[in-house]
């Protein structure tokens, strides 16, 4: 797997991963970003769940909107994702959930983005 700073995997990519890569996505916590190529629109997420960074891209490799609202409706060929941060596979929910707060912040998704929170 290419270093997670420069890795970028489009939506239709997510059922050919090799296992390597998904049990390394596995294994971090962190904040990414989707880039919606269509129209340069981007949402900021956190992982934090069960498999985290690669359990939550599944979500959105089954539906194309992961569960937000602004997202759905989009075709999700268009959809980018990559890693802003990895965060401790231990760290606690709240700081991760801040974390992601923070780069919602400095990118303006609120404001000019997908994020709807």
């Amino acid at each position: 797997m290419p270093d997670w700073r420069s890795l970028i995997v489009e939506w239709n990519e997510f059922g050919i991963l090799p296992r390597s890569w998904r049990e390394e996505l596995s294994r971090w916590r962190g904040v990414y970003f989707i880039l919606d190529h269509s129209d340069g629109k981007g949402y900021v997420g956190a992982a934090y769940g069960p498999e985290n960074l690669y359990g939550r891209w599944l979500t959105y490799s089954k539906c194309g909107h992961g569960g937000n609202a602004k997202m759905k409706g989009r075709n999700p060929d268009d959809l980018r994702f990559n890693i802003l941060q990895i965060l401790p596979h231990d760290m606690n929910v709240d700081e991760v959930q801040q974390i992601e707060k923070s780069w919602k912040d400095r990118l303006h998704t609120r404001e000019f983005g997908l994020n709807g929170n």
